[in-house]
């Protein structure tokens, strides 16, 4: 079956795929396998901890994207609602106009180990203090920056379930066409 060598990050970008769509109990290594083309041996010889260490390295891919496609673009030059849409742009992207299911979500389902939740729980927070940082730019205060962006991430993830679930996008899209003006004050 190894008819390919793929590097760290392509073999985490195939298992990020398994994870979304059968979460940590459902990603069986067989399934990660078969995703990447390889034998099992040979996630268990870059990954001896097995399932655990490749949740963990998607995860940590995971942040790696956001940390560079969502927080970095926030804190760069331009108009708010600009950097913003950009971001939503790379969101779009990134959840396959809304057909993809939230990694974060589906990592986080039961079985998974604490340390896996706890990298979850820290890619999280950091996308809610890129999003509270852009709304207390725009000129909210703390709190009401808090809950806009906390509310942000709310309606990206919710939109997703109703986009999947009633085979619609645009819930999806216009979350994301909203996000600038929820975000950033005009």
């Amino acid at each position: 079956m190894a008819f390919s060598r793929l590097n760290d990050d392509e073999l985490a970008d195939r298992a990020l795929d398994v994870f979304r769509n059968y979460g940590y109990e459902g990603s069986s290594l067989s399934r990660l396998a078969e995703s990447a083309g390889l034998e099992k041996a040979s996630f268990y010889y870059r990954y001896p901890g097995g399932k655990k260490d490749i949740a963990l390295a998607v995860a940590a891919r995971v942040s790696a994207w956001f940390e560079e496609n969502v927080v970095e673009p926030l804190k760069g030059a331009g108009p708010l609602p600009l950097r913003v849409n950009r971001v939503a742009q790379r969101l779009r992207k990134f959840y396959g106009d809304g057909s993809q299911p939230c990694v974060l979500d589906t990592l986080s389902l039961r079985g998974g180990p604490p340390e896996l939740q706890a990298a979850l729980a820290d890619a999280l927070q950091a996308w809610v203090a890129a999003f509270t940082s852009i709304a207390l730019e725009s000129g909210f205060n703390r709190i009401e920056a808090v809950r806009r962006a906390q509310q942000a991430i709310i309606n990206i993830e919710g939109s997703l379930v109703l986009s999947r679930v009633s085979a619609n996008p645009g819930i999806f899209l216009r979350t994301l066409a909203g996000l600038p003006a929820f975000l950033a004050r005009p």
